[in-house]
């Protein structure tokens, strides 16, 4: 082909512009990311341009087969996108009236870069969502074998970070699966809001010609196509779909590196970290750091942001288009690719480290964890209204440490100085695992509860 020709159409939007402003203006370096979904969009809209009549069988051919050396030449790396093409859909225009000749000329019949981009957009928006429910689902994988062979053990639950009351270690671990759960969910009403096909809607007022939306939606695999072209062009609620989604998984695993940073502490001594995922000190040789999990907690707050980042950008515009969406995609990328890496890690950080599992019963003895069971003791057996007996366990708590005692290591005659009904039946009620059989409720962390939601968490993930 003529390189004229190429030059004429490379150049034809952008004449007139300093060289500078090419720069500013490109966004090639950000969206060629859509080269994939670009292509799928482009050929979907030559199907509907047969099917008009606008181009012939010979065009068709042409057009597909173009397309297909494109993405071949970009998967094996021998493709360079140009600044002066401005964003993915000129380079791609670009590429192929270099393969195919004027033909290429014909593709952008009937639509416009504002419903292209839109519609390539929705499209990765849905396709990374999946990948990332995928990914959440590994994750889940890993809590939830380290919770089947945690059955047994026993931690102290915290409020306030202080020992409140003892729980299995399990029941703990299943909480979290509780929260990536519902990230599941997120990212499912991500793609549901995601799946409305744009195309058709042209610059903003629809297009001239008679394209069969319905062609494009099955092409695309969309359930529908957007009922106003002006919406259909303007509309980035999606985007804020998927970033929420992104920053609500993000604070979970947030939550959960704070936490196991904290129980990988000396002071805590709960849970020690993998070697391949911690450091050493440049100058103290005795210790190693949880780098993975603060680096994950970091990383969740910066993409916890991006929801920020991205209202700013196109909150107070009229309709339809701007300037402005040329910013979106590189806050919806920069999410994925951070949400993803620090999926990976803590997947395979839960996999490969240990949950210690004598210290956590240790810290409940020693810091009296079972001390609201002797409330309750004090109420069942002794019928003594919960406010009174809730001040006559605060008392021997008190006084057991002051005598640096254990409950376990009070004497009954000691239990009998505070309350003179107190039998030897009050120990049954100190014993830690015995707490744990003495809840109730579904949602507790009774081992036989708490092993049937395992269970069901086993078929979920199948």
């Amino acid at each position: 082909m003529s390189n004229k020709k190429d030059k004429i159409l490379s150049t034809s939007i952008n004449k007139k512009t300093s060289s500078l402003m090419d720069d500013f203006n490109s966004s090639i370096d950000i969206d060629k990311r859509l080269i994939q979904e670009d292509i799928s969009v482009t050929r979907a809209h030559v199907d509907a341009l047969f099917k008009l009549g606008v181009i012939n069988k010979s065009d068709l051919s042409k057009i597909n087969k173009g397309l297909t050396s494109i993405q071949n030449d970009f998967d094996q790396k021998k493709i360079k996108f140009t600044k002066k093409n401005e964003d993915i859909h000129m380079n791609i225009e670009f590429f192929l009236h270099q393969k195919i000749g004027d033909t290429a000329l014909k593709l952008h019949t009937g639509r416009s870069r504002n419903d292209q981009v839109a519609t390539d957009t929705r499209l990765w928006v849905m396709k990374s969502s999946l990948l990332l429910q995928n990914e959440i689902k590994e994750l889940m994988k890993s809590i939830l074998k380290q919770a089947s062979d945690h059955q047994e053990t026993i931690i102290p639950g915290f409020t306030h970070l202080q020992v409140a009351q003892p729980i299995l270690l399990a029941h703990h671990l299943l909480a979290y699966m509780e929260m990536f759960n519902r990230d599941l969910d997120c990212f499912e009403f991500s793609i549901k809001g995601s799946d409305e096909n744009v195309l058709g809607s042209a610059a903003l007022a629809g297009s001239n010609y008679s394209i069969d939306t319905n062609l494009l939606n099955k092409k695309l695999k969309f359930s529908k196509s957007k009922e106003n072209s002006m919406d259909g062009v303007s509309d980035r609620d999606f985007c804020m779909y998927f970033l929420n989604a992104c920053a609500i998984t993000a604070i979970h695993l947030s939550k959960l590196s704070a936490e196991l940073v904290l129980w990988s502490s000396n002071s805590f001594g709960m849970f020690k970290v993998n070697a391949e995922y911690s450091t050493g000190s440049s100058i103290m040789p005795q210790k190693r750091n949880p780098d993975s999990l603060e680096l994950i907690r970091a990383k969740a707050n910066i993409i916890r942001t991006k929801g920020m980042e991205f209202s700013n950008i196109i909150s107070g515009l009229p309709l339809t288009y701007f300037k402005d969406f040329q910013e979106d995609k590189k806050i919806i990328f920069e999410s994925y690719d951070e949400l993803m890496t620090c999926l990976k890690v803590m997947t395979d950080v839960i996999k490969k480290s240990e949950f210690e599992k004598k210290q956590g019963l240790k810290i409940c003895n020693e810091f009296f964890a079972t001390a609201t069971d002797l409330a309750d003791y004090l109420v069942i057996k002794k019928n003594i209204p919960f406010r009174n007996s809730y001040k006559i366990i605060a008392q021997i708590v008190s006084y057991a440490q002051k005598n640096k005692k254990n409950l376990s290591e009070v004497s009954l005659k000691e239990f009998q100085l505070f309350e003179k009904s107190i039998t030897k039946d009050i120990y049954e009620y100190i014993d830690v695992e015995k707490s744990l059989y003495r809840k109730k409720t579904k949602m507790s962390t009774n081992p036989k509860l708490v092993s049937q939601k395992i269970n069901r968490y086993l078929k979920l993930l199948k």
